[in-house]
C-alpha cells in the first residue's frame, strides 16, 4: 500500500500545483474578478479592507511550494487513513 499512498500523494500534489498556477494567472490577468470570487468564497468577508493583491514571483513560488507540500502530506495521510479504515493493510498481511 505504501506505493499507492505515494502515487496518490504525487497525483494530488501535481493537481494542486496546476490549480495554483492557473489561479495565479487569473489573479494576474483579472485582479478585480479574482478578488470578487475570493470574497464569494470567504462568505462575503470584507477583503477590500486588507488592501489589494500583492502578486509577486516570490509570493507565487513560496505560496505554491507551501501548498504543494501541504497537499502531498494531506494526500499521504489520507492514504494512510484509508488503509486503516478499509482494513487493506491487515488483509495484505494475512496472505
Amino acid at each position: 500500500m505504501k506505493k499507492e499512498k505515494i502515487v496518490l500523494a504525487n497525483a494530488f500534489a501535481l493537481t494542486v500545483a496546476i490549480i495554483w498556477v492557473v489561479c495565479s494567472l487569473i489573479i494576474a490577468v483579472f485582479p478585480a474578478f479574482a478578488l470578487t470570487v475570493t470574497i464569494w468564497l470567504m462568505h462575503g468577508l470584507a477583503l477590500s479592507a486588507m488592501g489589494t493583491w500583492n502578486l509577486t514571483w516570490r509570493n507565487v513560488i513560496l505560496g505554491g511550494v507551501t501548498l504543494v507540500v501541504a497537499a502531498w502530506l494531506s494526500a499521504y495521510l489520507f492514504g494512510w487513513c484509508w488503509e486503516k479504515v478499509s482494513g487493506k493493510q491487515s488483509a495484505l498481511h494475512e496472505r
